[in-house]
């Protein structure tokens, strides 16, 4: 708690995302003023976002520390999630390394932008908690609990929701097809299985018919999801970023092999020395992270693996679990214990599979950290399992093989902990290690913010400009994208069904309604980017618009008289 409250309050306040603003901000607001999703402006997410933020808009007011603030309470919320879990299936000390490994991937650059997942994944966490709970005590009131959990991941996110109805319902299969005491007829297990699902599904359906009832009242349900069947797949192939090339992956795979083998003579040929190579190549790996402007290849390679640590760890696991039930002898004895072995762990990973598969293949910065920690959780939970193999091999070596073989499995840990800050912490200071972002801003809605001196003059100087060429009433319309962050800062409005004039989901009659809006001069102002080159956009502006100003590369045009 201490720690999450630290590191988070630190950023809190600093960064304004704008593109992130227009897109969930923005139409939160014109939730709290009686719009509803899908029937008055298109979103591509499930609006459980726009409702939490609309709410604490409507109690504590409309700003962007209002909005900071319940994000805040979301991220210590899942922390202390996080390490509760951990705890529960390791100890006390181990349950800190996930944390740890959380808060040294804080985020990239913007830490406290305002996306689904941020809110989702402490519902994913307790989803996967409470089917722990069920695997433990076999009480059904957890499952339907856990089922509701992910009900309200839908609501943030309906494919990340999905995906984790299916991975509980494969780990209620598991545990009462493989790992069900005394039963040993495969028919009678399955029907169990299917029986303990439906109540898993039943939980799921409360939070679901919920959202349903409601977009249907509004004369919404219809549109969104016709808006879901048809342009999902448009959606994923615009977000994708493909994993690294498994040639970047060399340089550490190599680095990796000399360790090992270093390490294995060591232990072979002076075994008490083995401490002191651990922290020399502890130090040496830290020294190749942190040292600015050296060893860019290795940094380079460090962020690959680091995207593929996902999918290495589900196959290790994958190797390691079903591999021992494959060669088991195959009683229901035999199954049991199996299961009460690895169960946990098949649990964590196909909760962490259904979080994780919601991004891949895209392994860009962004949406990786977002999931990383389910992912530090199975990692912990992984090393829990295999150290008592670890320290078996030093013991044919040592007299106390404890020590080694934590020091051989923290390694890679620290590392981790430092590739961390040197890629998620080190760009929010600059070379005397102040925080870039600094400069308060004076807005009303964004007061106390606090942005680089060069955001905060675009921002102010955008801002005052639509402020001196409008009024509150009127509506105002932005191309550009980081300009739609505006019409939260300004208490503009949107006109438009659009959140982002380049969104997915938007056909040719909607973007031509806009157009046609232009041509009759509704919007008494028009954001436009010098990078959009659309001529007829161009064309139907500037006919029916002259420019009165311009900031950085937004300028911003007011309708002719």
């Amino acid at each position: 708690m201490i720690a999450g409250l630290g590191c988070y309050g630190l950023f809190v306040r600093r960064s304004v995302w704008l593109s992130v603003v227009g897109y969930s901000v923005s139409p939160a607001e014109r939730v709290l003023q009686g719009e509803v999703p899908y029937r008055d402006f298109l979103y591509n997410y499930t609006p459980g976002t726009l409702w939490l933020n609309a709410l604490l808009m409507k109690l504590f007011g409309a700003t962007l520390m209002t909005v900071n603030a319940g994000l805040f309470v979301f991220k210590v919320a899942t922390l202390v999630t996080l390490f509760h879990i951990a705890r529960r299936l390791t100890n006390q000390w181990a349950a800190l390394v996930p944390v740890a490994l959380t808060l040294a991937w804080l985020g990239h650059q913007y830490i406290f932008g305002v996306v689904p997942t941020q809110y989702s994944l402490l519902f994913v966490l307790a989803g996967m908690g409470l089917m722990l709970t069920y695997d433990r005590s076999g009480r059904l009131k957890w499952l339907f609990l856990s089922g509701l959990a992910i009900g309200i991941v839908l609501i943030f996110k309906y494919n990340v929701g999905l995906l984790l109805l299916a991975a509980g319902t494969g780990a209620i299969a598991g545990r009462e097809v493989v790992g069900r005491n005394g039963e040993t007829r495969v028919s009678r297990r399955v029907l169990m299985a299917v029986g303990r699902s439906s109540i898993y599904w039943a939980g799921f359906g409360v939070a679901v018919t919920a959202l349903i009832v409601y977009m249907a009242s509004n004369g919404a349900l219809s549109a969104m999801i016709n808006h879901f069947l048809h342009h999902a797949a448009e959606y994923s192939e615009s977000r994708s970023v493909p994993l690294p090339r498994p040639r970047q992956l060399l340089p550490v795979v190599a680095g990796l092999l000399v360790v090992v083998a270093g390490g294995y003579l060591v232990i072979r040929r002076a075994p008490k020395l083995f401490a002191a190579y651990a922290i020399t190549i502890i130090a040496l790996g830290c020294g190749v992270l942190l040292v600015p402007g050296r060893a860019y290849i290795l940094k380079q390679s460090a962020g690959a693996a680091v995207a593929y640590l996902p999918l290495a760890l589900f196959a290790a696991i994958v190797w390691l679990v079903v591999w021992r039930l494959v060669k088991g002898p195959g009683g229901a004895e035999d199954r049991q214990q199996w299961w009460r072995t690895y169960g946990a762990i098949l649990i964590v990973a196909l909760f962490t599979l259904g979080a994780y598969l919601e991004m891949y293949p895209r392994a860009d910065e962004y949406h990786l950290v977002r999931v990383l920690p389910a992912v530090f959780l199975l990692l912990v939970l992984f090393i829990n399992l295999t150290l008592t193999s670890v320290t078996n091999y030093f013991r044919r070596y040592v007299e106390e093989p404890s020590r080694p073989a934590v020091l051989a499995v923290s390694a890679p840990l620290v590392l981790l902990v430092v590739a961390g800050l040197y890629g998620t912490w080190g760009p929010h200071f600059d070379a005397r290690f102040n925080f870039i972002d600094r400069k308060a801003l004076s807005i009303e809605r964004a007061r106390g913010m606090l942005v680089s001196g060069r955001q905060a003059e675009f921002i102010e100087g955008l801002a005052r400009s639509i402020e001196e060429n409008s009024s509150p009433d009127d509506y105002v319309f932005s191309f550009a994208q980081r300009g739609s962050g505006f019409y939260f800062l300004s208490g503009r409005r949107n006109p438009t069904r659009f959140v982002w004039w380049r969104s997915v989901g938007i056909d040719g009659q909607d973007r031509e309604a806009v157009l046609a809006m232009i041509a009759d001069r509704r919007p008494r102002l028009i954001l436009l980017q010098d990078s959009l080159t659309n001529k007829r956009v161009r064309e139907t502006v500037i006919s029916n618009y002259h420019q009165v100003s311009a900031v950085t590369d937004i300028a911003v045009y007011e309708r002719n008289q």
